[in-house]
């Protein structure tokens, strides 16, 4: 059989010219090779609400490609065609690690679910589209907050890989479909190839062998790869930027036709799929596994591509300490107004909320020097804001 390889970027843009350059990559993609009747590069476009805002704004042309162009849910659909895949709406984290299991189930509820569903109202306005995969910001994510993911529709989810085992171990852990009891499907990525290190595949068939001596290695048939789209955008002149990021594509497509009977570039829902067909390993327990390298709650564990350890030292931990007393706050307020405690100005409550949720995807960088206080001003100028409409209200 044929490795299955997926390719997921990922955006979170609110600017436009960077929101242009990317409705101009993704719309080269899609109509690749349509005149001899092909469905465009299979590639899981992974984004935030926002994005897709953005890049219809800036170029309307786009939703109608999306729409003609993309897999949908609860329709036939070929392994061959791209897909859009869900996200926030902001670049928020379903997991807040300050929060007690209490408030932590309120932030689920009230910030997190809400937030999704946004992403979920401009999806079906812009696109007509109600995608199968979620990709979370940052790729933070836990068994706890997987929920939110279930309710508002989603059939899988894709992870940071950095958890789940290194290379050369002969593991199959990232060739993995793994399922939770809520029956949410997550797929780690394999996180030690980087699609975007264009110094050492400077060519694309380099790519393309790695990935399958990488699976020949571990014994895997499956393989996720994700970085920020931004690497394939990169230039000031807007259509040399597209040109280069779309041959970079376009040649790791091509590469994989040629060798199409050892590797196959599908969409990520396809890798899905494959754990019911013959040949391709089946679904495994993600809590069993967790539980099999020795993490000791499962359930509350927080994984990210930042945090191969565990120990979450990439959050910074003065703002995770400030986002929880806000949420907090607002919970308690929220609780005592339906609760006919206190009286409750439900419109500046809830602006409350979205004031914060500007910044809400400030918290979770790692301690690069680069990431470290990151936006500082928009912090606290949207955090002062959000904490006076709280008071008021």
């Amino acid at each position: 059989m044929a490795i299955l390889f997926s390719f997921s970027p990922w955006a979170d843009i609110g600017n436009d010219q960077p929101a242009y350059k990317l409705a101009r990559l993704m719309d080269k993609c899609l109509w690749f090779d349509s005149e001899n009747g092909g469905l465009g590069i299979p590639i899981s476009w992974a984004m935030t609400g926002q994005t897709m805002e953005a890049i219809c704004r800036v170029d309307p042309s786009i939703a109608g490609s999306i729409r003609v162009r993309t897999l949908n849910k609860g329709v036939f659909t070929s392994w061959d065609q791209s897909e859009i895949i869900g996200s926030t709406f902001h670049a928020m984290s379903l997991v807040q690690p300050c929060l007690d299991d209490h408030y932590q189930e309120a932030y689920i509820n009230g910030f997190v679910k809400e937030d999704i569903r946004h992403t979920n109202e401009v999806m079906w306005k812009l696109f007509e589209r109600s995608p199968k995969g979620f990709c979370p910001s940052e790729k933070v994510f836990s068994i706890q907050s997987s929920r939110s993911a279930v309710e508002e529709g989603y059939e899988y989810c894709i992870i940071g890989g950095e958890a789940f085992g290194s290379d050369f171990h002969a593991q199959n852990n990232k060739g993995g479909v793994f399922q939770l009891e809520n029956g949410l499907k997550v797929l780690p990525t394999v996180n030690e190839i980087l699609p975007n290190d264009f110094h050492k595949y400077y060519k694309a068939e380099l790519l393309i062998d790695e990935i399958i001596n990488y699976c020949r290695r571990n014994h895997i048939g499956r393989v996720v790869l994700s970085a920020d789209v931004d690497f394939w955008l990169e230039g000031d002149d807007w259509e040399k930027a597209v040109d280069n990021g779309f041959n970079r594509i376009k040649w790791m497509y091509l590469k994989c036709k040629e060798r199409e009977n050892e590797i196959k570039m599908v969409n990520t829902h396809a890798l899905i799929e494959s754990s019911w067909q013959q040949g391709y390993s089946g679904l495994h327990n993600l809590n069993r596994f967790y539980e099999s390298i020795g993490i000791p709650d499962p359930y509350r564990f927080i994984s990210s591509w930042t945090n191969s350890k565990g120990n979450l030292d990439f959050v910074d931990w003065s703002r995770s300490d400030k986002a929880a007393q806000f949420i907090k706050a607002h919970t308690d307020k929220y609780i005592r107004g339906i609760n006919h405690q206190q009286w409750v100005d439900g419109d500046k409550l809830q602006r409350s909320k979205q004031m914060w949720l500007n910044i809400s995807g400030t918290v979770f960088y790692d301690d690069r020097p680069q990431w470290r206080n990151f936006m500082p001003d928009c912090f606290k100028e949207n955090l002062e804001k959000a904490w006076s409409l709280l008071n008021d209200s």
